[in-house]
């Protein structure tokens, strides 16, 4: 019922390295063309919008470089078989992704943010690889301005999806995303994310003890100790 033509989310100019970004967008627009309910589809077509969204630039060196000292007060904590805590921000977390022009083929479609005790991903994806469907509204012109946010959690050494909202244009959907099948899915594309687009960060995330959002800090507990 679809075709995948055209994706610019990477620089070899396809979709590899785990495009959670893409994966969002096919959850909330192919889905629904799959469920079949012109209704359902309607729905979707209004968590479209006609233009992309803009966002704020990305975080400088500076920001860069205060992540990064915090990353190896964590390494030496941890080498020394010390259980250790790092404390960063959304904005910490945009300049740590976005490195060195590291990642910049998701500069104009993704930032994130958090928002009480959720994690958020802004998005902003163009829609272009989705195949029309007779006698509906084409959405191929269209983007997926939306966000996710996240409640992440730690289960037998892995990091999780605990709790999941996407909302589109400001509407939602929230069937297609209460199954746990939905939930286990993303956290898989999460981790993939993890390992190919922050590789740095992959080689912390068997060491993460608990992992939760407060005062606007992402708050990461890290077991030291020679693990794995």
């Amino acid at each position: 019922m679809w075709q995948i033509k055209r994706l610019h989310f990477s620089q070899s100019g396809s979709c590899n390295g785990g495009c959670l970004v893409l994966l969002i967008a096919v959850f909330v627009v192919i889905f629904a063309m799959v469920w079949g309910a012109i209704s359902t589809y309607q729905g979707a077509y209004q968590m479209t919008s006609a233009s992309p969204r803009t966002f704020e630039p990305i975080p400088g060196a500076e920001e860069e470089k205060l992540f990064r000292s915090k990353i190896q007060a964590a390494q030496a904590a941890m080498a020394n078989g010390q259980t250790t805590e790092v404390r960063f921000s959304a904005n910490d977390l945009n300049a740590w992704f976005f490195a060195e022009r590291r990642n910049a083929d998701f500069a104009d479609h993704l930032r994130f943010r958090t928002e009480a005790d959720w994690l958020v991903a802004d998005l902003s994806v163009p829609l272009s690889f989705m195949a029309d469907v007779p006698f509906l509204p084409s959405i191929r012109s269209r983007y997926f301005n939306g966000r996710i946010a996240a409640r992440l959690a730690v289960e037998n050494g892995e990091l999780k999806i605990q709790n999941l909202d996407v909302e589109g244009n400001g509407k939602r959907l929230p069937w297609l995303f209460t199954g746990q099948a939905y939930k286990q899915t993303l956290t898989e594309g999460m981790n993939k994310a993890i390992e190919t687009r922050l590789p740095e960060a992959s080689r912390f995330v068997h060491r993460i003890e608990s992992v939760k959002v407060e005062n606007n800090e992402v708050i990461v507990k890290l077991q030291g100790g020679a693990r794995g």
